[in-house]
């Protein structure tokens, strides 16, 4: 531990000297985290912090929606220099996640399997790992199946909920279909995408965040936030999921339209950006502030996830100059968020092994804010590892 806080300083050192190397420090606070991931038994799983405390909150392998993004930063680690303890790291912090029938957050599971399961096929291709995307995607179908079939009579709920959030679960449906050949997976997310799509935004392609239907006829009852500033506000983190989940499902399917909502949600959000030098978004995106409401915090995990959206969106525009301005921004954003301003190195009052401060969970300020969120930490490190691979 006294070797990796002094490591840590002369990190810190030569920042001063030569641009910051984020993938070096997160070496660096992801094996203190690793230790005590060990000396918990592998059961203590970071989900939120807060910088000025020593210690995440954290919830076992099976309890939380969050614990994927753990296991992914390894993954991220690993796949960036792609050392035999990097992997074994990473190999480590995903035994433990086993999401089954009852897993508490089944239908949150592409968040999970994804990050920690996902990246390890895609770099290992171990095949016990395609077992667990494979048979978590079927779990998932269970809970998305309504979508495909709605208008079913017979059902015994006559209302259900589609959350901007839950795109980002499409990416295992598509995996495992893939892997499979098997249609009806396909299918299944191919629709929830599609009623998202028709449903979840607006005019100028900003989104709600939860959208009320009837089960019936699947007609729109309600659309409303439970993480936003209001009903009408557009959160930014919600738009975030939704550029890359859009961004995500386009890569499977190749269906323009999803290409063309991707697009048109980031040019939404650019242009909000616009008359703002800092490209870090605040935590809504219609958030007030003015001289009676001075304070409104930003969201690092919403900058991280768009930044990360960017990069790969930008191999599906149509455009040079649309490939290169959503390159730029890209890497405006991950500058940003790698000074001093935006991660733990750069207030001396933060004590928490993390990378990122300032996530905002949402609502402000009912909860969290300008703390340390995994998911943050999780999409940073794989704009990096993303970008770098351009190069």
């Amino acid at each position: 531990m006294l070797f990796l806080s002094f490591l840590t300083s002369f990190l810190l050192i030569i920042s001063r000297i030569h641009a910051f190397d984020v993938m070096r420090y997160a070496e660096v606070q992801y094996s203190i985290l690793y230790q005590e991931f060990l000396d918990s038994s592998k059961t203590a799983y970071p989900s939120v912090g807060r910088p000025e405390a020593t210690a995440w909150e954290t919830s076992n392998a099976t309890a939380g929606w969050t614990v994927g993004f753990f296991a992914g930063v390894y993954w991220n680690l690993a796949e960036n220099n792609m050392s035999q303890i990097g992997i074994k790291r990473a190999l480590d912090v995903t035994a433990p996640i086993v999401p089954g029938h009852n897993y508490i957050h089944r239908v949150d599971s592409g968040f999970v399997v994804m990050a920690s399961f996902g990246n390890g096929y895609r770099l290992l291709k171990l095949p016990d790992y395609l077992d667990t995307i494979v048979g978590m995607a079927n779990l998932l179908a269970e809970e998305y199946n309504g979508v495909r079939y709605c208008g079913n009579s017979t059902s015994t709920t006559s209302l259900f909920s589609i959350y901007i959030d839950n795109m980002m679960n499409l990416e295992l449906l598509f995996e495992a279909a893939n892997q499979t050949k098997n249609e009806t997976l396909y299918d299944i997310a191919f629709q929830y995408a599609n009623v998202t799509l028709n449903h979840h935004f607006r005019e100028n392609n900003s989104t709600y965040h939860i959208v009320v239907y009837n089960r019936t006829d699947c007609t729109a009852v309600r659309k409303h936030t439970a993480q936003g500033y209001a009903d009408w506000s557009t959160w930014s983190r919600g738009q975030s999921w939704a550029i890359y989940g859009f961004t995500v499902t386009y890569r499977y399917t190749k269906y323009q339209p999803f290409l063309d909502i991707a697009i048109g949600a980031t040019n939404y959000v650019l242009g909000r950006l616009s008359n703002d030098t800092d490209l870090v978004p605040y935590w809504d995106y219609d958030a007030p502030y003015n001289s009676t409401i001075p304070y409104q915090p930003r969201d690092t995990s919403a900058g991280a996830i768009f930044a990360s959206a960017l990069i790969e969106l930008s191999e599906y525009v149509p455009t040079s100059e649309l490939k290169n301005q959503y390159l730029t921004t890209a890497k405006t954003i991950i500058e940003q968020l790698s000074s001093s301003k935006y991660m733990i190195y750069g207030n001396p009052e933060y004590k928490l092994p993390a990378l990122l401060a300032n996530g905002t969970v949402g609502p402000y300020p009912r909860s969290l804010y300008d703390g340390s969120l995994s998911y943050s930490d999780y999409f940073f490190t794989q704009a990096i590892v993303r970008l770098r691979k351009l190069k």
